[in-house]
């Protein structure tokens, strides 16, 4: 079993404890981890390239899994904890024609924004590929609570809970009993050498950054409040 396997596990754990108690965000929950997993091969592989000591070869279930995770919690943490529920804006957009169809492929456009911006600043700037993530995750959260201004907690909230989460699955479930595994698995020389608990300080911004541009991008993009 991979090492990496049980900071994955503990994060589904949480992932199906919110599910299960929140009834009103399961359907954005479940959307939103789909979309996690579909994109967990690419960023994978982009991630092996300077930052994860893995091979498109090597890629497991605990990748996927962490992924689908992570995506389905960042976009409902913040309705879960504080206990929001979603009102329909109206008036705001142009529906293609079927609602469903709408947000789903402004969601993709956005994700794929995302991931233009951080490939030109990756190689115009000469970025590692979790730096460009980073900077490219800021700017697609920055504009969306830049339009909607009342998704800036949001936002905000679900980045430290993302970070938290990561931080404590990673820190407890692999570093802690896997600390030869988890010393090799990021490529050190690639990264500021900022740790916290053995956790690199880039994963940290990474997990942040997801929080705070997943956790308000479906709202966003189905045009409803948070009251």
């Amino acid at each position: 079993m991979s090492s990496f396997l049980y900071a994955s596990l503990a994060l589904f754990v949480v992932w199906a404890i919110v599910l299960f108690l929140s009834k009103n965000t399961r359907h954005e929950q479940v959307v939103m981890s789909v979309i996690g997993l579909v994109l967990a091969p690419g960023a994978m592989a982009i991630a092996a390239l300077d930052y994860h000591n893995v091979t498109v070869a090597t890629i497991g279930i605990e990748d996927f899994l962490f992924s689908f995770c992570v995506f389905g919690i960042a976009s409902v943490i913040y309705q879960f904890a504080l206990g929001k529920h979603t009102k329909k804006l109206r008036g705001r957009r142009i529906l293609l024609s079927h609602p469903a169809t709408h947000w789903l492929a402004h969601i993709i456009i956005a994700l794929g924004i995302w991931a233009v911006i951080g490939v030109a600043l990756a190689v115009v700037l000469g970025l590692s590929s979790v730096q460009a993530a980073i900077v490219g995750g800021l700017l697609v959260g920055t504009y969306v609570i830049a339009d909607r201004k009342d998704l800036m907690f949001d936002a905000l909230l679900s980045g430290v809970f993302v970070a938290v989460l990561v931080f404590a699955s990673e820190q407890l479930f692999f570093v802690r009993l896997f600390p030869e595994a988890a010393s090799q698995y990021w490529q050190a020389g690639n990264l500021s050498g900022l740790v916290l608990a053995g956790i690199p300080l880039e994963e940290l911004l990474w997990a942040g950054v997801v929080g705070f541009a997943i956790g308000p991008l479906y709202e966003y993009m189905r045009d409803v409040r948070l009251k």
